[in-house]
């Protein structure tokens, strides 16, 4: 069966984004971004987004692939975001350009169908809404978090009104001061 991975930016004060989604905080390490994005694209071939965010790929990751100038990692990157199939979950859009596809109304379903197809893992990577619902329902079955060494003192968290227990299975720390952790729920 087929596994939902969260990967999610977070704030050492467990934030996915400020008040208004900023993601200033946010600092490059492409060292870091060139190991984790290859180990993904070998392990995932569907990603699960939300409106905001899938319109978000299909802006700054196609300029990125089709810039000259961009480093060839980032553009090989861009490349696989833009070409890997979505399942786009959105209560407001009627229709997704081919690869992708709308997600059904009911969430634990729809992730359940998806599970059940042949295939490599999936991807969870955003918006904040559709994060905190899959963790909510309890539909994420590991968690590849960027902790930040950045505290932001308010904003929009991970975890909201349940209690998550997760089990640390890796961890790294980069010259950046990002930290890389991998869980599974316990």
């Amino acid at each position: 069966m087929r596994n939902v991975i969260a990967y999610v930016n977070l704030t050492l004060d467990g934030h996915l984004a400020g008040p208004a989604g900023e993601l200033d905080w946010m600092t490059p390490d492409p060292e870091l971004n060139i190991a984790l994005s290859d180990e993904l694209r070998s392990r995932v071939d569907t990603i699960l987004t939300g409106r905001n965010f899938h319109h978000g790929i299909e802006q700054n990751f196609r300029a990125q692939a089709n810039d000259p100038a961009s480093p060839a990692e980032l553009a090989d990157f861009a490349t696989w975001m833009i070409s890997t199939p979505q399942v786009v979950f959105s209560r407001s859009l009627t229709e997704v350009a081919a690869p992708h596809r709308l997600a059904g109304d009911d969430l634990a379903a729809t992730v359940a169908e998806l599970k059940a197809l042949p295939g490599k893992d999936m991807v969870l990577f955003g918006g904040v809404s559709i994060v905190q619902q899959f963790v909510r329902e309890g539909l994420v079955d590991e968690y590849w978090i960027k902790l930040y060494p950045t505290a932001i003192g308010a904003g929009q968290p991970l975890f909201t009104d349940r209690c998550t227990e997760l089990r640390l299975t890796e961890s790294k720390a980069w010259e950046s001061g990002i930290l890389t952790l991998r869980y599974l729920p316990a």
